[in-house]
């Protein structure tokens, strides 16, 4: 009898051919989006919290759609909303376009960042050498310096 119950876990298991993860399925852009998604808090001058941003760095993602310029997929969580407009740099220069984007659109998808209370961003600036220094600000507030690498 005891040699039945050491058995049982391994004919149960044998008998088993696929994991938990053979109906997962990932496309390549999705995984380099997770790879490039970076976030961080934006806090004020007295050190506190007022917003999250995620940053997905696009052209690493789809370099042949997102080549001639810097091109940059924000999301944006204010703690308190108001009606003045972030600012975003990168490496201490202005967006040459912002547009924002509704709720869904085609890069919620690749960062599974889908919620009501996100304000989403496509930021684009002009081409950079070098280092990529991304930062938000917005009143007496900002984010940390994101830094990203180029292709």
């Amino acid at each position: 009898m005891k040699i039945y119950f050491i058995l049982l876990p391994f004919l149960l298991t044998a008998c088993t051919h696929r994991g938990a993860f053979n109906e997962f399925h990932i496309t390549k852009k999705q995984k380099l989006s997770i790879e490039e998604l970076q976030s961080t808090k934006i806090k004020d001058t007295k050190n506190n919290a007022n917003g999250l941003v995620a940053v997905l760095y696009l052209n690493k993602v789809d370099k042949k759609e997102f080549h001639t310029k810097e091109y940059f997929y924000v999301s944006l969580y204010k703690q308190n909303e108001t009606n003045s407009k972030p600012t975003f740099l990168l490496n201490n220069k202005q967006p040459i376009t912002i547009k924002k984007l509704p709720q869904h659109n085609r890069f919620t998808k690749l960062t599974s960042l889908n919620a009501a209370w996100l304000q989403n961003y496509m930021v684009i600036f002009k081409k950079e050498q070098g280092a990529l220094k991304f930062q938000v600000k917005e009143n007496n507030s900002s984010s940390k310096v994101l830094l990203f690498q180029q292709n």
